[in-house]
């Protein structure tokens, strides 16, 4: 397995690939002295912090092992891919509206270096990436898919493992390292701080998720990733104007492949909502609609915090002894086993954090927002929360609720957003008739 594009420490080298004969690898010093300090060269940060011994460190990528001034980085040279044939065995088929997408996607890489991918949630957009991905791979150039969630570099991964079986893809994140080679990588965007320079078609899903949006450093490690000449494609369904400006494209999709309209959230009131989740406990109504959600489909409930979580699902489980639940949140060690058991129908109701917000898709379930007027729903969550609902399978009158004791901006805005996009989706023809 050829192992190019990645900069790794030497004991990175021997942790991830032992067999590995350095000996061969260029070098770098992994802090260079600049006039203010100390220039990572993973990540780009100048640092003027230094340990007891006396030697200078970064902690901007200390996540990813310390880079320090005392250490060096070794790289393997990047070797001329060939042109190769490549077998895309997708069988499903796209509507019209996708259809044009993926075309246009594909015919303007020749005009273009920055595109948008504005698609609401379930409007497949991963799927429409599917030529423009067969005919740069077949080109022989390097791809990576990038995203700031471990949940939707799994899911992603998976659907492209299944599109395209003979392409060696890799995956790593903080939780994982699949490696299959160096051409067809998908990664959270931590990781593209190891590579300098190397893919010359960079995808960011789900750009305007946490922490992609509001962190410097990761946006240079797009930039550094990428080739000089290369291009890149941003998808989200809920982007900010300030990157629909700075794009040179924009492709907007607002419905779903299966013409139903996005569910429209309904919000419930409950004066007394903070003081019963402080105590525990749900008000009585919000208990009996959970109830009848669960008469049609399987739940997602979404808390804003993990102190709530466990909390709540003991009290639910008290009143409602027959439902099988269970929690999860970022740092739960069983978290991708739990998705998957709820995939598959083992649990009636997941309580979870806004971990779940993008990425993971799951059939006939309702959607419950509690305490959505919290400052952790921001508006673009709150829709992407919705968005959980409906997103394939037959139709299940699947709903989305959003339980508050006030009304805010963010959940105006948001019940608006869905409202506007269904509108638009109506007036082009993408909706079943009504």
């Amino acid at each position: 397995m050829e192992i190019t594009g990645q900069r790794l420490l030497i004991k990175e080298w021997r942790t991830f690939y032992p067999q590995v004969d350095l000996t061969k690898a260029e070098r770098i010093p992994a802090m260079t002295e600049v006039e203010n300090g100390w220039l990572c060269q993973r990540c780009g940060e100048v640092s003027q912090e230094r340990v007891p011994a006396g030697f200078f460190y970064c902690p901007s990528c200390l996540s990813l092992g310390r880079v320090d001034s005392r250490s060096y980085l070794y790289f393997f040279p990047v070797r001329k891919t060939n042109p190769k044939k490549v077998r895309l065995t997708w069988s499903g088929e796209f509507s019209a509206a996708q259809q044009k997408i993926a075309e246009d996607l594909l015919e303007d890489q020749a005009r273009s270096n920055t595109f948008l991918l504005w698609a609401v949630t379930g409007a497949g957009k991963t799927e429409i990436l599917f030529l423009l991905l067969k005919s740069l791979l077949e080109k022989g150039n390097r791809i990576v898919i990038t995203s700031p969630r471990v949940d939707v570099c799994n899911e992603v991964f998976l659907r492209f493992r299944q599109a395209f079986p003979d392409e060696k893809i890799s995956l790593f994140h903080g939780q994982e390292r699949k490696d299959a080679g160096d051409q067809f990588v998908v990664c959270t965007v931590h990781q593209l701080l190891r590579y300098r320079d190397y893919f010359d078609l960079v995808i960011v899903d789900e750009v305007d998720a946490f922490p992609y949006a509001e962190d410097l450093l990761l946006h240079r490690a797009v930039e550094n990733a990428q080739q000089t000449n290369g291009k890149r494609v941003y998808l989200s369904a809920t982007p900010d104007e300030s990157l629909k400006k700075t794009v040179d494209r924009i492709y907007y999709l607002p419905a779903r492949y299966h013409r139903r309209e996005l569910p429209v959230p309904q919000v419930l009131f409950s004066w007394r909502l903070e003081k019963n989740l402080t105590e525990g406990r749900l008000p009585k109504k919000v208990l009996t609609k959970i109830a009848d959600l669960l008469e049609k489909n399987n739940v997602l409930l979404f808390c804003p915090n993990i102190s709530m979580l466990d909390k709540i699902a003991s009290f639910i489980q008290q009143e409602l002894l027959e439902v099988r639940l269970t929690t999860v949140f970022s740092q739960d060690q069983e978290r991708l086993i739990k998705v998957e058991n709820m995939r598959e129908g083992r649990y009636q109701l997941l309580l979870t954090t806004t971990i779940l917000e993008r990425g993971v898709t799951f059939e006939k379930v309702s959607v419950i927002v509690l305490q959505a007027s919290h400052r952790v729903f921001k508006k673009s969550a709150l829709v992407q929360i919705a968005g959980r609902a409906d997103r394939k399978g037959e139709y299940t009158q699947a709903e989305v609720l959003f339980i508050t004791s006030e009304q805010t901006t963010a959940i105006k805005s948001a019940i608006k957003e869905i409202k506007k996009n269904n509108q638009e989706a109506l007036k082009e023809g993408l909706l079943h008739a009504l």
